[in-house]
């Protein structure tokens, strides 16, 4: 009775039906998407019969390319500039080089885009693996050795040329086995390479994912990463599949065993829970910073999210970072907060090296003797506005006394349109702060006058818009 009705019964009907069991019965649901996410067994589906012989060929064939290069051969009076300005010869000459380099790589990339072309996608990624092989192994000109690191030049040049495939990859749609097919060799070949390379996987992890447009295809795709077990080579890939094929539940569970290997693991992670969990956000970025992982990556968006009130010292450890590493009146008002008198007087002595940081400091905590003293010290051509500009800020009556004798004191001994330009610009500062106007209109006329002869002075001061 069953198979009669069964059988009469319309494909909508059946959805139907399917769909009203499946809403009430969870571990249906749950067998649904095993079933829909299970990897059918598939075979290479290899366009040529040896897949490494074809990978070797094009290695020897691209490798030779690269290395018929003729350094000696390149001539100056051939080069163009990409912009204007006077170039070194060497530096012409290693432009030359790397030109060429990107010419005959490029013309292999064009194979690759004919092989995506004719529906051959397998030849396209075992061409490309030729040609990583190519540069790994070339031996470049050394006689006339224009091209100071050649391999991670050639890698490089070729990464480029890559990034003009990705487009073609995200449009076509691959066969499955293809797919598969694909996944294999590369992660097969990162066997043999892994020893003497370890960037291999991570520099085709964006070709990879380029191709994925569906969850059954990042179902075949993240199968044979599990089953080569390379997710640790390729941890942003293996979390973005997991989204891909179980939503975020999946991906967050992923996310949690390769973050702290990874800066775009991480960065996702912390993108995620800095909108929806900031006890979760506060907690890996505690980790993270403990561990001394990518303090430089994340400082400022630490400071940004984190609250300084519920985990202080950490939010004091990332401002000193951040401080170290460009001085700011934003981070140092942290650094206020949070450390007593004392402690900030001792943290202040290890930015005497940086002196338009420790100027700066100094005056934010009312210590302008010190200041104008080091300012009077430390003051050069090159810092001048830096060192000044804080002085002037907040302590205009004296800080102008000291602008005034350091301006004379550079002026009398130096020369050079860029002192003069930093001069204009320090006294356009001063000149702008009504404590001070009067008196920085005469230090500008009595500079006019005692250096009268210098025109370019005179011409800096009026592009400064102050005579």
């Amino acid at each position: 009775m069953f198979d009669q009705f069964y059988q009469q019964a319309s494909d909508q009907l059946k959805v139907s039906f399917l769909t009203a069991i499946l809403e009430q019965d969870e571990q249906l649901k749950e067998k649904f998407i095993n079933y829909y996410l299970k990897p059918s067994d598939k075979q290479l589906a290899l366009t040529v019969t040896d897949q490494d012989d074809f990978i070797l060929a094009s290695k020897d064939l691209i490798k030779a390319n690269l290395e018929s290069i003729r350094f000696d051969e390149l001539n100056l009076s051939d080069f163009v500039p990409t912009h204007n300005g006077y170039i070194q010869g060497y530096d012409a000459l290693e432009q030359m080089a790397e030109e060429e380099i990107s010419r005959i790589i490029g013309v292999h990339v064009a194979e690759v885009e004919r092989y995506c072309s004719i529906n051959h996608f397998d030849l396209a990624f075992l061409y490309m693996i030729g040609i990583y092989r190519a540069c790994l192994e070339a031996k470049l000109n050394k006689e006339y050795y224009e091209v100071p690191e050649p391999t991670l030049t050639m890698l490089n040049v070729f990464e480029n040329h890559l990034d003009s495939c990705l487009p073609i990859f995200k449009a076509i749609q691959i066969p499955e086995d293809q797919l598969f097919t694909i996944a294999t060799v590369l992660f097969d070949q990162h066997n043999e390479l892994e020893a003497k390379d370890s960037h291999f996987l991570l520099f085709f992890e964006a070709c990879l994912y380029s191709l994925i447009h569906s969850g059954s295809e990042a179902s075949i795709l993240l199968d044979v990463i599990e089953e080569k077990n390379k997710a640790t080579h390729l941890p942003w890939l293996y979390t973005e599949l997991h989204r891909k094929t179980g939503g975020i539940e999946s991906y967050e569970k992923s996310a949690l065993k390769y973050y702290q290997s990874s800066v775009h693991v991480a960065l996702d992670l912390l993108d995620l829970y800095k909108s929806t969990n900031s006890k979760k956000f506060r907690n890996i970025a505690k980790q993270l910073w403990d561990k001394g992982h990518f303090h430089h990556e994340f400082a400022e968006l630490y400071f940004e999210v984190l609250n300084l009130d519920e985990d202080p010292d950490l939010y004091l450890e990332v401002t000193q970072y951040l401080i170290k590493r460009k001085f700011s009146k934003k981070h140092y008002k942290i650094i206020q907060k949070l450390m007593k008198e004392e402690g900030r007087m001792k943290y202040l002595r290890t930015l005497q090296n940086d002196h338009p940081a420790y100027i700066t400091a100094l005056c934010m905590e009312g210590k302008y003797s010190e200041a104008r003293n080091h300012a009077l010290l430390h003051t050069n051509r090159w810092n001048i506005v830096e060192t000044m500009t804080p002085c002037l800020e907040h302590d205009p009556e004296q800080g102008i006394v000291v602008l005034a004798q350091k301006v004379e004191e550079l002026l009398l001994n130096e020369r050079g349109r860029n002192l003069y330009a930093r001069v204009a610009t320090i006294l356009k500062v001063a000149r702008e702060i009504p404590a001070i106007r009067s008196q920085t209109e005469v230090l500008i006329n009595k500079i006019v006058y005692t250096n009268g002869r210098l025109s370019a002075l005179k011409g800096e001061l009026r592009i400064a818009g102050i005579i």
